[in-house]
């Protein structure tokens, strides 16, 4: 995935020998890959054999998907991760580094702190990474280790594959490539704390070399900005001269405010973003016209 295929570039850099399992064909600098699906419990616990660190990122990951009861998110999310667990602790695995999301804070209207959760949320996505953290802190009692990041709203360069779940950073340069006016819900108020996808991978190698046995950590920039100012700096790099379209925010569960709170992530991770807004947009240009 997105974010998979970055920390894949990051530990081969390292020098690491990388094997990935998805749904999907390989889309990586991986050594090897195992297509497959983490609910065949089977299948996970043959492609562990002899790996000393999992990064589990696979999942479903759209909140809206969750609006349906009866999609299998809930299923995949949460019997899929007790899989990767179980297949990890049955290989002898190190450590698993856990993709959990800011979205567990919910619709909160403060700086996200990791021990500051709700405990009511308004679909199962939310509630399917909440119940995976706490399904990791047990199996820490069977002797695997664990780390939990909470990923904030990750964005750069490779979101194509995610499609209409794409970042609206994404949506807004992608729009903008394609000569459409790009569409911003409500007045575009809502503040998010978005980081480039690199800080992302960084942050979670870190995890794996430096994090405490069965701590959560924020991974996000510690500030957040808002969608009109998201667009004005989108603007300013692609010399775009129109204004967005505003229309009203069809989307049930909606998060107004993310910020995460990184203290603890600086203090055990050594983890400090690299990449504000306008460099990131800039990064992403720069890929694009090279694709191009």
């Amino acid at each position: 995935g997105f974010i998979g295929r970055n920390i894949v570039r990051n530990l081969k850099n390292k020098g690491h020998y990388v094997i990935t399992l998805d749904i999907k064909d390989k889309d990586s600098m991986a050594d090897e890959h195992i297509k497959g699906n983490i609910l065949d419990l089977n299948l996970l616990k043959r492609a562990l054999r002899d790996v000393d660190y999992v990064f589990h990122l696979a999942a479903v990951t759209s909140p809206p998907e969750f609006e349906d009861i009866f999609s299998n998110g809930y299923e995949t999310n949460v019997l899929g991760t007790y899989n990767v667990l179980a297949s990890s602790l049955h290989n002898n695995v190190k450590r698993v580094i856990l993709a959990s999301s800011s979205s567990v804070y919910g619709d909160s209207k403060t700086i996200s702190i990791e021990d500051n959760i709700p405990e009511n949320y308004r679909n199962f996505y939310p509630a399917s990474k909440r119940i995976n953290e706490l399904t990791a802190k047990v199996f820490m009692n069977y002797g695997l280790e664990t780390v939990s990041l909470r990923y904030f709203n990750t964005y750069g360069i490779g979101e194509n594959t995610k499609g209409s779940y794409a970042s609206v950073i994404w949506k807004f340069i992608d729009d903008i490539m394609n000569r459409r006016v790009p569409v911003i819900y409500g007045d575009g108020t809502q503040r998010r704390d978005f980081i480039y996808v690199e800080d992302t991978a960084r942050a979670s190698v870190l995890a794996m070399e430096r994090g405490k046995n069965g701590e959560v950590y924020n991974v996000g920039t510690g500030v957040s900005t808002d969608f009109n100012t998201i667009f004005r700096i989108i603007k300013e790099e692609m010399n775009f001269d129109k204004d967005a379209i505003y229309v009203p925010n069809p989307l049930k569960s909606y998060q107004m405010f993310t910020q995460a709170d990184i203290t603890k992530s600086k203090r055990d991770l050594g983890f400090e973003p690299e990449y504000d807004i306008r460099r990131g947009v800039r990064k992403i240009l720069e890929e694009v016209k090279f694709l191009s």
